[in-house]
């Protein structure tokens, strides 16, 4: 007979991992904080997060272990698994906790409204620079996704789109700002392990540069060389925005506009 799941202990380094997908154990958001009964827990999930995505901005999300909260915390790992006893309980809350939810209701201007979103959403993942990896690749059901994709949802409600179209709209503008901001994230991270800022890595690719430039084979980069603005990251993302919205609309003529009535 195969030994029951809850026999396995995880080490004091990290939760453990998942396991398959015939595990009974309920997701975490389907189990309850505490027990009916017996003393107030010393911790909630909610502490255990706040410790964590203080250490992921700090350090990374590479930092967060159950060891190291442990330590922030003043108490023994082990103790912190019967809050979140794997892997994928710890992320799935810290990155919950992360996107937070911040109300935004429609103003029927559905152009303007998704511009906000955007730069909202935006703005969350700037603050957390490792979330928008996580999100990407660890997607979550927790209670502050569920509402903002009720949030973000009603935005495009009442133009006549399908549910499905409406996913589509709001599902373009979270990838596009996901990526936009996972170019921004590398970029200054880059720089900080350089310890070069733009224009003195352009300094230093000069000569190279010219070389290339001087065999005639790249018309285009001499064109970025001679011409281009390099905006800032900020006008970067608003024309990109911009275009984006452009493309929606086009295909979506009756998100364009102000909603009547």
């Amino acid at each position: 007979m195969a030994e029951p799941h809850h026999a396995h202990r995880p080490s004091a380094d990290r939760p453990s991992d998942p396991g398959d997908l015939n595990d009974p154990q309920p997701i975490i958001w389907m189990r309850p904080e505490r027990g009916a009964r017996g003393p107030v827990p010393a911790y909630s999930r909610e502490r255990i997060a706040e410790v964590a995505i203080a250490l992921a901005d700090g350090e990374g999300i590479e930092a967060v272990t159950m060891r190291r909260i442990a330590k922030e915390l003043g108490t023994g790992a082990m103790t912190l698994y019967r809050y979140l006893p794997t892997k994928e309980d710890l992320y799935a809350v810290v990155i919950d906790q992360a996107l937070g939810y911040e109300p935004q209701e429609p103003t029927g201007d559905v152009r303007a409204d998704l511009a906000t979103f955007a730069r909202r959403y935006r703005e969350t993942l700037r603050r957390h620079p490792w979330l928008a990896h996580a999100v990407a690749s660890r997607p979550v059901m927790g209670p502050n996704m569920l509402r903002g994709n009720e949030r973000d949802l009603a935005l495009v409600d009442g133009r006549g789109l399908s549910i499905d179209e409406m996913m589509q709209v709001v599902n373009l503008i979270r990838h596009w700002v996901t990526g936009a901001t996972q170019a921004e994230t590398a970029e200054r991270e880059a720089a900080l392990r350089s310890g070069m800022d733009r224009r003195t890595w352009q300094q230093r690719m000069g000569p190279y540069i010219g070389e290339l430039l001087a065999t005639g084979r790249f018309p285009y980069l001499d064109r970025m060389v001679r011409e281009a603005r390099y905006p800032s990251r900020d006008e970067r993302f608003e024309t990109g925005l911009a275009v984006l919205l452009d493309g929606i609309e086009a295909r979506f003529p009756a998100l364009a506009g102000r909603r009547r009535g």
